[in-house]
């Protein structure tokens, strides 16, 4: 599929719901045209408009008339169905484009389309700047609009309580022992080589994680082990004092 396939999306949250919203199913392919006219304030607009919307995946159009991918009463009552609904179709669509943007948002951790169009040049030399800069804006603002660094986020958080706490427990066979962050440290190596005891802890003492351990810096008559710079603090060892894998029940 072509990039101009996804230029003509709406613009914004806002747009979006006041499009899907006031489609029904089994609308004809005008009435679903009279609808975005009517939200984008103009007399009439053209058929990409509509195709676009089916490209991304929202609905389909069979023997002329709409076919919805998703619950328009749902969204009417609540907008924030908007997020559920364009998650689904962006995690579905097997498009090339839609892939290429999701991994270069991800590998950058931005939404900053100067940044993304700059990585799309370099894979596609031959497209201009100017209209890449046109087609992708839609879709970086649909995975800014469902919190695709956030979900990003959260699943490397999970991955790095894991590998933390089973680290963890190569040292030691329970919960509230005292464990040295130089051992802990080439634990993780053993798991994976670039993996870093202060990056790591650091990670999880900025979470709601960070209750769950306490960092502590014995003497030097009580350790000979190497201490490290935590969050500006020194410390040398570390005591998990509850599962990193469960939420706490308050």
């Amino acid at each position: 599929m072509a990039w101009s396939s996804y230029a003509h999306l709406p613009n914004g949250e806002k747009e979006y719901v006041e499009i899907l919203s006031q489609i029904e199913n089994g609308m004809s392919t005008q009435e679903v045209d009279s609808v975005i006219a009517t939200v984008k304030k103009k007399e009439k607009v053209q058929h990409h408009y509509r195709s676009n919307l089916v490209n991304l995946g929202l609905f389909d159009i069979i023997g002329g008339k709409v076919h919805l991918n998703y619950d328009a009463r749902k969204l009417k009552k609540d907008s924030r169905y908007l997020r559920t609904i364009l998650a689904d179709c962006l995690e579905k669509n097997g498009n090339d484009e839609i892939k290429a943007i999701r991994a270069i948002i991800c590998k950058e951790k931005t939404y900053e389309l100067r940044i993304i169009v700059e990585c799309l040049e370099k894979e596609f030399p031959d497209i201009d700047k100017s209209n890449f800069t046109r087609w992708t804006r839609p879709i970086v603002s649909a995975f800014k609009i469902i919190g695709l660094l956030s979900e990003q986020s959260d699943k490397e958080l999970i991955k790095i309580e894991k590998v933390m706490q089973n680290a963890y427990f190569n040292l030691t066979d329970d919960y509230g022992n005292i464990v040295a962050l130089e051992d802990l440290d080439k634990e993780l190596k053993k798991i994976n080589g670039s993996y870093n005891i202060v990056l790591i802890v650091e990670e999880i003492c900025n979470s709601d994680l960070k209750f769950k351990i306490e960092l502590l810096m014995l003497p030097n008559w009580a350790t000979h082990n190497k201490a490290y710079t935590i969050n500006n603090e020194y410390y040398t060892h570390v005591k998990v004092k509850d599962s990193l894998l469960e939420e706490s029940v308050s």
